[in-house]
C-alpha cells in the first residue's frame, strides 16, 4: 500500500470512497467536510442533526456521492466519546472501517481528519495511526476458502487531509506502511492451520522472508541443540515427530560493542498441552501458539528496513507441544542449557520451558537488553482479555520504555508485579524450580520462572496470550482474528534504545 498526506480539500479529492471521523454526540458537520457536504446537498447534516448517525464508536454509514465529487463514497466512522478518543481507538476504528470498504471493493481510499480529531494527539502520531490503521484492514482471515465472496484485492493507496504535512509527519507515514506490513505477514503465519506451519515451514517461511533485508540468519537444529544442552526446549519436543529448531536473525545497526536488544518469542508452532493434555474445546486455536515468535520475526523484519542505530538479536525457539509415549511427563525433570534443573509440573507450562533456552542463547550472546513475549499464560487472558499485553519485568527504565514503545504502536501494555514475596511459587523440592504451580497470580509465576535465566540483565516479559487473538463477540474495539500483538511495539521499542 502507498500512503500520502495532502493538502486537497475533500471535495477536490479523486478516491474510491472518503473517510469522515465523527465523535459521538457531534451534531454540527465539520469545517473540513462542509464544502463536501454541500455537493451532497447537507446529507451529513441532516444525518447528524436527526441523530441517525450518532457517531458511536466503531459505527459507519456510508454515502454514496452520485457523481457530485471525484470521489465514488464518503463514509461516516464513529470514534467515539472525545475524552475516549486516543490513537488506539482511532487506528482501530479506521482498520474497521478499511476492512468493510476492501470488501466492497475500494481500492484508493482518504482519510479527512478534521480539527476536532487533529486536537487529540501530535501530527506524526495521528500520521501513524491513521496509516496504520488503514493499512491493517489488508489482512484477510479467509485466505484459504476456496470460494470466499471476501477474497478481494487489498487497499492500493491512502491519502490523508488535514495534517500539515511536516517533516516528522511524512516520516511516520513511510515507517507506519512498514509497520503495518510486517505486521500483516505475521498475522498471516499466525492464521496458518499447524499442519502447514511446522517448525520445518516456520523457519523456511523466515528464511524467504528475510532474503535481501540484511539480517542474518541461523536455524539451529535438533543436533546443534543437543550440543549446546538446550534440555528444556528438547523436553518439549521430544513429543512430536516434527523437529524442533532454533530461528536466530540477526540485525547489526550499532557500532561493534555496542549495546544489543534481544527480542525472544515463543514458537510453539501447535499446542495440545502434551501429557497434561488441554480440552478439546478450542483447541484448534493452538495453532497460534507461535505468535510471540512470529512477532519476533515480524519485529526483526520491520526494524531490518526501519534501520535504527542499535544492535538486534531475535531468537525463536520452535517446536510442536504433543503427546506420545516419549514425551515429558509430570515429575520429570530436565536440565536447561543455562545449567538449572527444573521439575515438571505441568508439560502444559511448556513455553516458559523454551523460551528459558532462547533466553540463555541470547546472555551467551551478549544480549545487554532482553525482551521476551509469549502467548505463555490463561492467567493473562482472563484478567486482562484480549485488549492488553501483559508486562513484568525487573529494571523501571526498560519498562519505560516499553511503555512508550507501546504508545507509539497503538497497544494496550500494562505491568503486573514481581515482587519478591511471589518466589517462593517456583521452588521445586528435588531441583532448582519448578515450571508450574499454584492455580493463582499464574502470570506472574510465569514471569518469575522467566527471570531466573536473564541473569540480571534489563528484561521485560510481554504476555500476549490474550491479545495476540481476538474472537470475542462482544468486543467490537478490536478486530477479529490473529492481531499481530506485539510487532510494532518491539520495532518501536529498538528505535527508542538507539535514540536513547
Amino acid at each position: 500500500m502507498q500512503a500520502r498526506l495532502v493538502e486537497t480539500a475533500a471535495e477536490k479529492v479523486e478516491a474510491d470512497a472518503l473517510i469522515l471521523p465523527i465523535l459521538e454526540g457531534q451534531t454540527h458537520v465539520p469545517k473540513e467536510a462542509a464544502a463536501l457536504d454541500k455537493r451532497l446537498k447537507g446529507a451529513i447534516e441532516q444525518l447528524l442533526k436527526e441523530r441517525e448517525f450518532r457517531g458511536k464508536f466503531m459505527e459507519l454509514v456510508p454515502i454514496h456521492n452520485l457523481n457530485t465529487l471525484p470521489s465514488r463514497w464518503t463514509v461516516l466512522v464513529g470514534v467515539g466519546r472525545v475524552e475516549q478518543l486516543d490513537m488506539v481507538r482511532l487506528r482501530n476504528a479506521l482498520q474497521a472501517a478499511g476492512q468493510t470498504l476492501r470488501r466492497r471493493g475500494h481500492r484508493r481510499l482518504a482519510v479527512v481528519l478534521p480539527k476536532e480529531v487533529t486536537g487529540r494527539a501530535e501530527t506524526a502520531d495521528l500520521a501513524r495511526a491513521a496509516t496504520e490503521g488503514i493499512g491493517l484492514s489488508n489482512f484477510d482471515t479467509g485466505s484459504l476458502k476456496t470460494r470466499h465472496e471476501n477474497a478481494v484485492a487489498p487497499i492500493e493507496s491512502l491519502s490523508i487531509i488535514g495534517l500539515d504535512g511536516d517533516k516528522a509527519a511524512s516520516a511516520a507515514v513511510k515507517d507506519a506502511i512498514v509497520l503495518a506490513e510486517a505486521t500483516n505477514r505475521i498475522r498471516d503465519w499466525v492464521n496458518t492451520p499447524a499442519n502447514a506451519f511446522t517448525p520445518s515451514v516456520f523457519a523456511e517461511k523466515v528464511k524467504e522472508a528475510a532474503r535481501a533485508t540484511g539480517l542474518d540468519l541461523k536455524v539451529l537444529d535438533m543436533d546443534d541443540m543437543r550440543r549446546l544442552k538446550m534440555g528444556a526446549l528438547l523436553a518439549v519436543a521430544r513429543g512430536s515427530d516434527e523437529p524442533a529448531k532454533m530461528i536466530i536473525l540477526r540485525y547489526a545497526g550499532g557500532r561493534k560493542g555496542a549495546p544489543t536488544l534481544a527480542l525472544v518469542g515463543k514458537g510453539i508452532t501447535f499446542d495440545s498441552g502434551g501429557i497434561s493434555i488441554k480440552p478439546s474445546l478450542n483447541m484448534e486455536k493452538m495453532k497460534s501458539d507461535m505468535g510471540g515468535g512470529a512477532a519476533v520475526v515480524g519485529a526483526m523484519l520491520a526494524i531490518a528496513e526501519l534501520k535504527p542505530k542499535i544492535n538486534v538479536i531475535g531468537i525463536v525457539p520452535t517446536t510442536e507441544n504433543m503427546p506420545s509415549g516419549k514425551a515429558i511427563k509430570p515429575g520429570d525433570v530436565v536440565t536447561g542449557s543455562g545449567g538449572k534443573t527444573i521439575e515438571i509440573i505441568n508439560t502444559d507450562a511448556e513455553g516458559r520451558l523454551v523460551l528459558s533456552d532462547g533466553i540463555t542463547y541470547a546472555v551467551n550472546e551478549g544480549a545487554t537488553h532482553i525482551v521476551d513475549i509469549a502467548t505463555l499464560t490463561g492467567s493473562i487472558a482472563r484478567t486482562l482479555g484480549p485488549l492488553a499485553i501483559g508486562a513484568f519485568g525487573n529494571d523501571p527504565s526498560l519498562m519505560d520504555l516499553v511503555r512508550r514503545a507501546a504508545d507509539l504502536a497503538g497497544e494496550r501494555v500494562w505491568e503486573l508485579p514481581t515482587w519478591a514475596d511471589y518466589d517462593g511459587l517456583i521452588e521445586s523440592e528435588i531441583a532448582d524450580i519448578k515450571n508450574s504451580t499454584v492455580p493463582w497470580a499464574g502470570a506472574t509465576t510465569a514471569a518469575l520462572f522467566l527471570r531466573e535465566f536473564v541473569d540480571g540483565r534489563p528484561w521485560v516479559h510481554l504476555d500476549i496470550a490474550g491479545s495476540a487473538w481476538q474472537d470475542a463477540p462482544e468486543l467490537r474495539t478490536v478486530p477479529k482474528g490473529p492481531t499481530g500483538s506485539g510487532v510494532r511495539v518491539m520495532a518501536h521499542l529498538a528505535q527508542l534504545l538507539a535514540d536513547r
